[in-house]
């Protein structure tokens, strides 16, 4: 089933790469499929600025500190995804990421911007669908389902969730 996501970018400080809304899209959609989600749902990402993430971390966590990314969903776990009443399609959440932060993470793990950035939209559509990482259980399993989904994306040859875009080549963490 065909998902809604709606990509915008706000920030100018890390160049985007070709086909960067394509990551978004296989990381969510795959994310939602293996999850079993079959109601049609939207997420809204938005990538921002340092400062921005910054400033929504301080105010909705209370940590005063750039982050990769924030989740803000609208469900939690187990509980049934159904739109709105008059509505189409159910509102997962929003999905909010900081390129620049991202960036900096891919090339301390020796990854790819685009692996990274793909992981990343992967571990945020978890906590809209209500996994969390707090308790180390928890964390484990939630880990280790994000880095299965992302091989699923590579095993599928989608080439820009195993880094492979093409204005990456030659060089991992290449802008």
């Amino acid at each position: 089933m065909k998902q809604r996501i709606h990509a915008e970018n706000q920030q100018t400080s890390t160049r985007l790469f070709r086909g960067w809304k394509s990551v978004l899209r296989s990381a969510v959609e795959k994310t939602l499929e293996t999850q079993g989600v079959t109601a049609k749902v939207t997420v809204d990402i938005t990538l921002v600025e340092p400062e921005e993430i910054r400033r929504l971390n301080r105010d909705t966590r209370s940590i005063d500190r750039a982050t990769d990314v924030l989740s803000f969903p609208l469900f939690e776990r187990g509980e049934e995804i159904l739109p709105m009443p008059g509505e189409k399609e159910a509102f997962l959440g929003d999905i909010v990421l900081c390129p620049t932060v991202i960036f900096r993470q891919a090339k301390e793990f020796d990854t790819t911007f685009a692996r990274e950035l793909c992981l990343m939209t992967i571990h945020s559509t978890l906590h809209l669908l209500g996994w969390d990482h707090i308790e180390e259980k928890e964390k484990k399993k939630m880990f280790a389902l994000q880095e299965n989904i992302l091989s699923l994306l590579d095993s599928q040859g989608d080439e820009t969730a195993d880094g492979n875009d093409p204005e990456q080549k030659g060089n991992k963490n290449n802008l």
